[in-house]
Formats: C-alpha cells, structure tokens, sequence
C-alpha cells in the first residue's frame, strides 16, 4: 500500500495514492481512512455557489484541485517542496528527487527527465504531465519550490473506471453509462440485473421509512386506488461509489435516487457526485438547473398541491421581531414543496452552517434542492406502477 511519506512522481497520472481522474468522494474516503498519517485536511469551495464551485482538498503539502464539473474529478496536483518543512520523499522511477535532506534543483530535474520546455518570462519549467516552479537561484541551482501534476494533454484526464454519465426518466428508470448503457427499467430491472451490469452494492439496508411515500411513491398511489402497498421486504442497495442508490422490493427495482455531492450540504462525501441528467423537451437539467426550469419542463406530480408563485402566508401571532426570524425561511417556501432539515437526523451533531432543503414532487420524479445554493442535492425516480 502507498504511504504518504513516499510520494512516486508519475507525470501526467498521479502522485503517490492519488491518481488524476479519481472523484472527489474517492479521494476524500483515501484519506479518511489515513487519519494517522494524515490528521488534517481542509476542503474548500464557494459556499453560495457550492453547486457549481471548484472544490479544493489541503492534505499537508499536498493540494488536490477539482473543477467545477458534472464528474467531480481531480484534475491538478500541487505539492509544495522545502528543506525545512518536507516532510516527505519526492520520487521518480524510484529514484529520490527531493527529500528533507536533498533538495530538487533545475539540474535535478534535467538529469531525471531530460529536456524539458521552459516557460517564457516565468521561473517555470515543463515537461509533459508534469510542471516545476522555481525559485531563482542562478542557474542550474535554481531550486524547485512546487510540482504540478496535471494530464498529459490539457483537460484530458486518465480513463478511469467510473459512471461517465446517467440519465434520468422519470416514473420509468435510467440509462447508465459505464461506459457501456445499462438500462434501468422501474418495475422490470431486477436485483439480478444490477449485480451483473454494476457487481455488488458497497451496502445495503432495509427501507423502515415510508413518509416520503405517503406523500410521493407507491405507498400514496396505493392509496389514491384504495389498495395497500406492501414495502415489507423493501432494501435499498448502496452504490456509494456512482452515487446511486437503488429500492429493490421483492427482487425489483422500484425507486432510485441520484446524489450530486454538493459541498455543504449535509449529505456531502456521504455519495460520490452521479453525473445525472434528464432530457426534457428541449432543455437539458441536471443539478445546476435552477428549480424553475424543472417547473417550466417537468409535468407536477398527480394529486400534487397546486403550484403557486405568491410564498406562503406567515401564521399568526408572530408579530415580534424574532417570531419574524424564525418564519422567514417558512414564508419563502412555495406552495407544492415540503421542507427537509436533514441536521436532525443524527450524525451531524457540532456541525455549523447546514441549512434545510425543499422537496418538490413532479411526476415520477422528486428533486431535493438545497435552500443555499439553490443547487438540487439529489433526484428520485420513482415507479409509477402498473399503467393502463
């Protein structure tokens, strides 16, 4: 296994255990579990644009910089060098470039690599895959102060085996792109189907909450037929790693969910970012897509209440200032969405800085947006059931 302290330089893939290419929630799972070796790292992004940021991870003298994209993937390594804080080995082909008692100069580089392209008006050096900043020293003593690794060519990262993108149906299921299709059909797709198109579920758990699905899902439409819906043996499979979870009820799947992974959010690194669509009319949405556009393209949910662009009414006997406080997030929320504030649901107590989320239903779909950023934190396809 890679330890931190030795860090293989492999232009244009990676740096130690990290690999260009790999999503952000793989990264963050790498290092939780190396709390030892690394006891702190610091995540950043744009907190009121969080759904559309760049996301960066300081782990030591390591940064890890993720664009904003629909993938979420690592697309630049930066470590920075120096004698009197390094900590760690820099290495190359197993020879020691930089250590705590050697350090990495522009001859150092030249005998490693051999020509590289040097960079007109910068103390920068190039070689493909891989960039070196100096610190002007006179000549070949010129002592590199940081390495980059970026892809070989400009924004083309490794192939890496990944969910390169999901496009959503509502009340019907899925295409999977892995990189093969992969159809999802509710109703049809059996647990069967998913072990041998995706292999098997990091976890599963059974379904013990059906309040969403008095509100949205079989549950309701069972009722609306004056039938009883039978969620018994229902689990959900965990695929943590596409940012998928699947409801398979008596061998069938029922119900999925899409996860966008955005930071902030209290379902953040729980999944990694789905790279989710839907196609609609002629709009394409996905979780940067403002909610009024999945208004403006999606049909509402049947029995939904009705759509009204006026805010809630605030109840009374709240005319102090604070009573007003406290209803302000209530008088904003539209008519046909349901408020959802994960933070008390456990785990994420001493956790500051959550905000709730909306629910609002459409038909066969359920989006969850987040109140801050105004980014959808996931999608739920549900089954309609049976159709005429």
């Amino acid at each position: 296994m890679d330890k931190l302290d030795t860090l293989e330089l492999t232009p244009g893939k990676g740096l130690g255990l990290f690999r260009l290419g790999d999503t952000l929630w793989h990264v963050l799972d790498i290092l939780r579990s190396r709390k030892t070796e690394v006891p702190k790292i610091e995540v950043s992004w744009d907190p009121d644009n969080a759904h559309k940021t760049a996301v960066t991870v300081h782990a030591g003298p390591v940064a890890l910089f993720f664009p904003a994209s629909r993938e979420q993937r690592l697309a630049l390594i930066h470590v920075t060098l120096g004698q009197q804080q390094q900590h760690f080995t820099l290495t190359y082909q197993g020879q020691v470039l930089a250590s705590r008692t050697h350090q990495l100069t522009r001859a150092g580089v030249a005998r490693a690599l051999g020509p590289t392209f040097g960079t007109t008006g910068a103390a920068r050096l190039s070689y493909p895959g891989v960039g070196f900043e100096l610190a002007p020293a006179g000549g070949r003593d010129d002592e590199v102060v940081a390495v980059n690794v970026t892809p070989r060519e400009e924004g083309v990262l490794p192939t890496v085996e990944l969910l390169a993108q999901c496009v959503l149906k509502p009340g019907r299921g899925a295409t999977l792109y892995i990189p093969h299709a992969v159809e999802i059909v509710l109703g049809e797709t059996t647990s069967q189907d998913l072990l041998v198109d995706l292999g098997p579920p990091l976890r599963t758990y059974w379904k013990e909450d059906d309040r969403l699905d008095r509100v949205w899902g079989q549950e309701r439409d069972a009722e609306l037929n004056g039938q009883e819906a039978d969620t018994s043996n229902s689990c959900f499979w965990n695929y943590f790693q596409h940012g998928l979870d699947f409801l398979v009820t008596d061998g069938i799947v029922t119900k999925m969910i899409a996860y966008s992974n955005i930071p902030g959010t209290p379902q953040f690194q729980q999944y990694a970012r789905c790279p989710w669509s839907i196609s609609a009319d002629t709009a394409e949405l996905d979780f940067t897509s403002p909610l009024s556009a999945f208004r403006s393209h999606l049909s509402e949910a049947p029995g939904a209440a009705p759509r009204s662009n006026h805010l809630t009414v605030e109840p009374e006997g709240t005319n102090t200032s604070a009573g007003k406080r406290r209803n302000k997030s209530r008088s904003q929320t539209p008519t046909d969405a349901m408020v959802l504030d994960r933070t008390v649901e456990g785990g994420l107590d001493g956790v500051v800085g959550m905000g709730s989320s909306q629910l609002v239903g459409f038909d066969g779909l359920i989006v969850e947006v987040d109140d801050r950023s105004g980014g959808i934190s996931s999608a739920q396809v549900w089954w309609r059931g049976d159709e005429e």
